[in-house]
């Protein structure tokens, strides 16, 4: 039944930028699932009740996918059956495994949402979003550098050597996508706290802003130093990548206190308290 959107969804996968992370998200599922494995020792039943709300929410996917004839993009119309896929996941994991079996690979089964493309009308919000949030913070980047800037639009800069718009190719979506996963698999395996895992997921908002708007304000910067031809250089074209590691480096700080935190807050109860500790003889004159 679904062999045919699966595929198309391989094939967006290897065929676009911003869909080449699905291709991974089956085999880092499998693996939080696999170091969360347990074997309870007393009878599991499973929950075959709750079981039948993702099918329900399956059936009535597939349902709207069937009888509509056309979708805006390709990306919409595999995102209905791949979304139903996964509820189908869902269902089948309530209805064959228990409740105490599946409690700790609850968080390898909601990653698999993941697979799930983005539709266009996320795709265009998403970009808006950090379009205009990154040009604003470039302005003042560029103010601050002390560069004569007039501003028209939101989205133009006209600078002394040339006229910059803040194209919708501009707003990094993709790397900002990248980040956002790996801050909530890399929340998942290294903090305990959940208050400081949401903190570092929502911390990627303003880090993909912040980057954003440093890559428009080092071509501008560029453009005015150096020459216009600069809009044209690798930086521009080809610098993602390279901001997108630099964003990398206040991340990897922050989740590295956070983890060096916990490890320093851990309950004194989990220590042994030196009165609990007995004197070998004073124990054996006990016998």
């Amino acid at each position: 039944m679904f062999g045919a959107p699966l595929y198309g969804l391989l094939q967006l996968s290897l065929s676009t930028d911003l869909h080449s992370h699905i291709i991974l998200i089956p085999i880092v599922s499998l693996y939080l699932a696999w170091i969360r494995k347990t074997n309870p020792a007393v009878p599991d039943p499973p929950n075959r009740v709750w079981s039948l709300a993702p099918g329900i929410g399956a059936a009535a996917l597939l349902s709207f996918y069937w009888t509509t004839e056309s979708f805006a993009a390709i990306e919409d119309s595999l995102a209905v059956p791949t979304l139903a896929y996964v509820l189908l996941i869902y269902s089948a994991a309530l209805f064959t495994i228990g409740p105490r079996r599946l409690k700790p690979q609850k968080f390898a089964l909601a990653f698999l949402v993941f697979l799930v493309p983005l539709p266009t009308i996320v795709q265009e919000w998403v970009n808006t979003f950090f379009q205009y949030t990154s040009a604003e913070v470039s302005y003042h980047m560029v103010r601050a550098a002390g560069i004569p800037i007039f501003r028209p639009d939101p989205l133009v800069f006209q600078l002394s050597t040339i006229e910059i718009y803040v194209a919708p190719s501009c707003s990094g979506i993709r790397s900002s996508l990248v980040l956002l996963i790996t801050s909530i698999v890399a929340g998942e395996l290294f903090l305990n706290s959940k208050w400081k895992r949401w903190f570092l997921v929502f911390f990627v908002v303003p880090l993909a802003v912040v980057r954003n708007g440093f890559r428009i304000f080092t071509i501008s910067y560029l453009c005015v130093r150096v020459g216009p031809h600069m809009i044209d250089h690798w930086i521009h074209h080809k610098g993602g990548p390279f901001f997108f590691a630099l964003s990398l480096v206040p991340f990897l700080a922050l989740l590295f206190w956070m983890w060096k935190r916990e490890s320093h807050e851990r309950p004194k109860q989990d220590q042994p308290e030196s009165s609990d500790i007995e004197n070998p003889t004073t124990q054996s004159s006990r016998v």
